[in-house]
């Protein structure tokens, strides 16, 4: 046997594994604009865009940072039948292990998602943390949609 037929197995192995890689990274990059692109059409307005600057997923949850001048703040979201929806806006508290169980998202997944949320803010500038951590409170969505319009104008 040839030691490139004695290779051939592995080298299939790994390219498989590099296409599914692939894959995974390229949903991920899509469910990251899908989220990003779920904030701005509940709240973007001509006069105020908004940036997200951050998004950490796991399961069906993610959390993002978002900044509208002079403001920012956190989401969280749920992946529904396909489509993002905002459950929750919030301070800090927002990214909290037991907040996100009590808003719904699974043990596992509300660690991850603190974890890396805390992970992924400390490439912020401290003027993007600042502004990310200027909301206060905890609002659920769900029962006031309307509440960011308010503050936005």
């Amino acid at each position: 046997m040839s030691a490139s037929r004695k290779y051939l197995p592995i080298m299939i192995l790994l390219f498989v594994s590099l296409v599914a890689l692939m894959s995974k990274g390229i949903a991920e990059v899509a469910q990251t604009a899908a989220v990003e692109a779920t904030i701005k059409a509940q709240w973007e307005k001509p006069n105020h865009p908004i940036r997200v600057p951050v998004v950490v997923m796991s399961g069906e949850h993610a959390i993002a940072d978002w900044i509208q001048e002079p403001k920012g703040g956190r989401a969280l979201l749920k992946l529904t039948d396909g489509h993002w929806h905002t459950l929750m806006c919030g301070d800090a508290n927002l990214a909290q292990t037991n907040h996100l169980i009590s808003a719904g998202v699974p043990l596992a997944d509300a660690e991850r998602l603190s974890i890396a949320l805390k992970q992924a803010e400390t490439k912020l500038s401290q003027d993007e943390r600042a502004t990310i951590n200027s909301f206060n409170g905890m609002i659920d969505m769900l029962k006031a949609p309307q509440h960011h319009e308010q503050h936005t104008d």
